[in-house]
């Protein structure tokens, strides 16, 4: 039975820091099976779900890193997971990506996600940026996976209103209408 882990690795950004670390998983025969990773200001995250060969273990993992990690100067966890948790983040719920646009300001996000987690949307995905012209303007794009019980059309206007009260634009579709 293979195993799994979560990997979770964060530094200063520089070129080179995704082939180094995937250098490792390849020559410790480890599969990527989902991962998230970007720059944050001056800063590198990722975090990927590896699916590791049978008996590797992460500390083994984490282990066969630690040249790659002094290195490149970045901070590392390895953690197991049990098979049922690395599959954890596939769902059957349709997913829809919600946009928000507007004047940056204090509270969008928790605005925003207070109101979903209110209705028991999960939020999978997050990003937000700030895009500095005369007048800074405030993306936030947002995954979502709507429970069956939730009326899309429905959200989708509360969210409106919730946008309209916090003076930000914000619109919701169904994913495979659009590209996050």
């Amino acid at each position: 039975m293979a195993n799994y882990a979560l990997l979770s690795a964060n530094g200063g950004d520089r070129p080179g820091i995704v082939a180094a670390i995937t250098a490792v998983l390849l020559e410790s025969d480890c599969n990527i099976e989902d991962s998230q990773m970007a720059r944050l200001g001056p800063e590198f995250a990722c975090m990927l779900v590896i699916r590791m060969p049978e008996g590797m273990v992460s500390h083994q993992l984490e282990a066969r890193l630690a040249g790659v990690i002094t290195d490149l100067g970045l901070r590392l966890r390895v953690q197991d997971l049990r098979p049922e948790e690395a599959s954890e983040t596939r769902s059957d719920q349709p997913k829809h990506l919600i946009h928000v646009y507007g004047a940056d300001r204090k509270g969008i996000v928790h605005r925003i996600s207070r109101h979903l987690a209110d209705r028991s949307v999960n939020i999978t995905n997050l990003q937000t940026e700030v895009i500095h012209h005369e007048t800074p303007l405030y993306v936030m794009m947002i995954e979502v996976e709507i429970p069956p019980f939730v009326d899309a059309a429905r959200l989708q206007d509360e969210l409106s209103a919730l946008g309209r009260q916090i003076d930000v634009v914000v619109s919701m579709k169904p994913k495979d209408d659009a590209r996050f």
